[in-house]
């Protein structure tokens, strides 16, 4: 058994046939809930889900997931990862994290603050993301999501 951020933090070491195992209820994941990866020795063998997870996806699906995640806002915290599986497994798509710039503001100050992302780089990717903003508006939006969260 582990926690579903650790297996979302590095869902790659896992191999991409394998299942994430979870709570029945993705509206009550976080963080520290249990999950576990079930790995099946051959395509089809009845292996039993830990007592209280069910098989959610395959690791491929969350691999994917994550990997978009990333993209849109790298170093994303375990709470954001969670929050996309979580919207992914619920609303079955995935959400768009770089179309509102006090939003994406918000994670990237998360992950400045988580230290998975060193503030250069969230300026850096603010301003792909939003490059009709000047250097100083992106700053500007930056520290305003510091100060707040």
């Amino acid at each position: 058994m582990q926690t579903l951020a650790s297996v979302l933090q590095t869902p790659e070491q896992f191999p991409a046939t394998a299942w994430l195992c979870a709570p029945p209820e993705p509206a009550r994941w976080e963080p520290r809930s249990p999950a576990a990866v079930l790995l099946t020795a051959a395509a089809g063998q009845p292996v039993p889900t830990p007592p209280g997870l069910i098989r959610t996806l395959f690791l491929d699906e969350v691999q994917l997931l994550m990997e978009q995640l990333l993209r849109q806002v790298p170093g994303a915290v375990s709470g954001l990862r969670v929050e996309v599986l979580r919207r992914y497994c619920q609303e079955h798509e995935f959400p768009a994290l770089t179309s509102q710039p006090d939003e994406l503001a918000r994670h990237l100050v998360e992950a400045v603050r988580a230290g998975s992302l060193p503030p250069p780089e969230a300026l850096a990717h603010f301003r792909r993301c939003f490059s009709h903003f000047t250097r100083e508006a992106a700053q500007h939006i930056l520290a305003t999501a510091f100060l707040k969260w």
